[in-house]
């Protein structure tokens, strides 16, 4: 994952809740039901990713 600084004509602008998203359009079938939020605890804050599209995951 990268973070682009404009869209190419390859690219899917979608908007939730007045947040921009910019995905390949490739991938956006990877991406159905996907759901990112920001979290903190104790440890510090980042994003979650949380995709049921995906199969078993690593504890790393």
């Amino acid at each position: 994952m990268t973070l682009d600084e404009s869209k190419t004509e390859n690219d899917v602008l979608d908007e939730y809740y007045g947040v921009s998203i910019i995905t390949d359009s490739k991938l956006s079938s990877y991406l159905e039901g996907v759901m990112v939020d920001y979290v903190e605890s104790r440890y510090g804050g980042g994003f979650e990713i949380r995709n049921p599209n995906a199969g078993d995951g690593c504890s790393c």
